[in-house]
C-alpha cells in the first residue's frame, strides 16, 4: 500500500428508508505503514529554525536544557539538512544564520552563548526564524520554524488572529510551524494557533527535562511525513447534510477542511454526524475528498470516496447494537469539545460550574465499556479535577491542550501516554 486509504465506519451499518434519521459516522484515514513508506523515497530534507526564548523567566534550569536541546538537534542533522537558531527577548537575535549542518560543532558553540534577557517579543522572534527558513525555502524539503517559549507575547505584535493569520501565510508558501510551551506560563491559546495554523506540532512540555525527547518526537515526525497541507472536502448527496464536524478544523479557502499531516503509521479520525430524509436504497450518501502534498515533490494528490449504506425499517434499525470502537472513538472527539465548555467557565472564574462538567464529563464516559484508552482519557480528567482544587491555571493549560488533540499533532510525554 503506496497511498492513504479512507475507512467509513458509521456508528450502526444502516439508514432508516421510512423515517428522517441521524447518522453517526467515523472516518478513518490511513496512510501507509513506516516500511512501505520509507520504500517511497529518502527522508527529504530539512530546513529548519530553532527560535529559543531567552526572555527572563527562561534564566537557570529552563534556559540550560533548551540549550542542551538546541545541541541535541544539531546533533541529529546531516549535512542534507539546513538550521538556523534564533533567540529573542525584547530584541531578537540571529545566533547562527541559516546553513548546512555540515559539523554540528559551530551550532553547539553558538548556542551556548544564548542568555536570558528581557521580555517576550514572540511574534518577532517567530518571524525572524521564518525569514532564515524562507530565504532557502526548498519545496523538496521539509521547510519549519520551532518555536521554544515560556511566556506570553507581550512585546511588538502581540493580538491572537493576527499573528495565526501570519503563520498560516507562512503555511501556504510552505513553511510550517511547530510551538512549544514550556512551564505554566505559556499563554496556550496563542501557540495552540499558530500550531494549528503552522500545520505543525503542539506541545506543552511540564519539566525541561522533556525536551530532547520533544525534539527527537519531532524530526521522527518530519521524517515519516507522508502527506503535508492535507484538505478534507465533505459533500452530502441527495439531502443528506453534515450537521456536526466532532474534530475542531480549521477551514481552507476553498471551504474544506485541514487536517494534520499525514504521517506514516499514524492513523487520522474524523468524526461527523449527518442527518439524512427517508433513505432509498443504492444512493450515496456522502462525497469525501481527501487531499495531500507530497512531501519532496510539491506534487498534489487526492483520494476520493463514496459512501452508500443499507437501508431498513427504523424499527429495525433502533434494534442494532452499535460499534463499541466507534461509539469510543466519539465519545473521546466529544470529551475533548467538552473540555472547551469547561475552559469558558474557567475564564469566567466560575471554579465551580468548571468542577461540575469535568465530573459529568467523567461520569458519562465511566458509563461506557471499561477499554485502555478510556481508562487513560479517565486518569486524564481525574487528574484535571484534582488540579482545579489546587491549581486551576495548571488545569486550563493542561485541558486546551488535550481539547486541540482531535484537531492538529499534540506532542505527550511517555508517562501521559501510559
Amino acid at each position: 500500500m503506496t497511498r492513504p486509504t479512507l475507512r467509513f465506519r458509521p456508528l450502526r451499518p444502516a439508514v432508516a428508508s421510512d423515517r428522517p434519521s441521524i447518522l453517526d459516522l467515523l472516518l478513518t484515514i490511513t496512510p501507509p505503514p513506516v516500511a512501505a513508506a520509507a520504500s517511497l523515497r529518502e527522508r527529504p530534507p530539512l530546513n529548519l529554525a530553532l527560535v529559543i526564548d531567552r526572555s527572563g523567566s527562561m534564566g537557570g534550569t529552563k534556559l540550560s536544557y533548551a540549550r542542551k536541546a538546541a545541541r541535541f538537534l544539531a546533533g541529529e542533522l546531516t549535512g542534507r539538512d539546513r538550521l538556523a537558531i534564533v533567540s529573542f527577548d525584547d530584541e531578537v537575535t540571529v545566533v547562527v544564520p541559516s546553513m548546512p549542518v555540515t559539523d554540528p560543532q559551530p551550532f553547539i558553540a553558538a548556542i551556548n552563548t544564548i542568555h536570558s534577557g528581557g521580555s517576550t517579543a514572540l511574534f518577532d522572534g517567530w518571524r525572524a526564524g521564518a525569514t532564515q527558513v524562507a530565504e532557502h525555502l526548498d519545496p523538496g524539503a521539509m521547510n519549519r520554524v520551532l518555536l521554544l517559549s515560556d511566556g506570553q507575547a507581550n512585546h511588538g505584535l502581540t493580538d491572537q488572529g493576527q499573528i495565526a493569520a501570519k503563520v498560516a501565510g507562512l503555511t501556504q508558501r510552505g513553511i510550517s510551524t511547530s510551538a512549544f510551551g514550556l512551564g505554566d506560563d505559556f499563554d496556550e491559546d496563542l501557540m495552540g494557533a499558530m500550531a494549528a495554523a503552522g500545520d505543525g506540532t503542539l506541545a506543552h512540555i511540564e519539566t525541561p527535562s522533556q525536551l530532547a525527547d520533544l525534539y527527537a518526537s519531532e524530526l521522527q515526525g518530519l521524517a515519516s511525513t507522508f502527506g503535508r497541507r492535507v484538505s478534507l472536502g465533505l459533500r452530502g448527496k441527495h439531502g443528506a447534510e453534515v450537521v456536526d464536524l466532532l474534530n475542531d478544523l480549521t477551514p481552507t479557502t476553498a471551504g474544506n477542511h485541514q487536517l494534520p499531516n499525514l504521517r506514516a503509521g499514524q492513523e487520522l479520525n474524523v468524526g461527523l454526524q449527518l442527518k439524512l430524509p427517508a433513505w432509498v436504497p443504492n444512493q450515496e450518501i456522502l462525497s469525501v475528498r481527501l487531499a495531500w502534498e507530497v512531501p519532496g515533490s510539491g506534487e498534489r494528490q487526492s483520494l476520493i470516496e463514496h459512501l452508500q449504506l443499507p437501508v431498513m425499517a427504523h424499527g429495525e434499525l433502533d434494534q442494532l447494537d452499535g460499534d463499541e470502537a466507534v461509539a469510543e472513538q466519539l465519545a473521546l472527539f466529544n470529551a475533548n469539545r467538552e473540555r472547551k465548555r469547561v475552559i469558558a467557565e474557567l475564564d469566567r472564574g466560575d471554579v465551580g460550574s468548571a468542577s461540575i462538567s469535568l465530573g459529568k464529563l467523567f461520569g458519562d464516559l465511566s458509563a461506557m465499556p471499561a477499554t485502555p484508552r478510556l481508562t487513560r482519557e479517565l486518569n486524564l480528567l481525574s487528574d484535571k479535577l484534582a488540579m482545579l482544587k489546587s491549581d486551576p491555571k495548571r488545569s486550563r493549560k493542561n485541558l486546551r491542550r488535550e481539547s486541540q488533540r482531535s484537531s492538529l499533532n499534540v506532542w505527550e510525554s511517555d508517562d501521559e501516554q501510559t
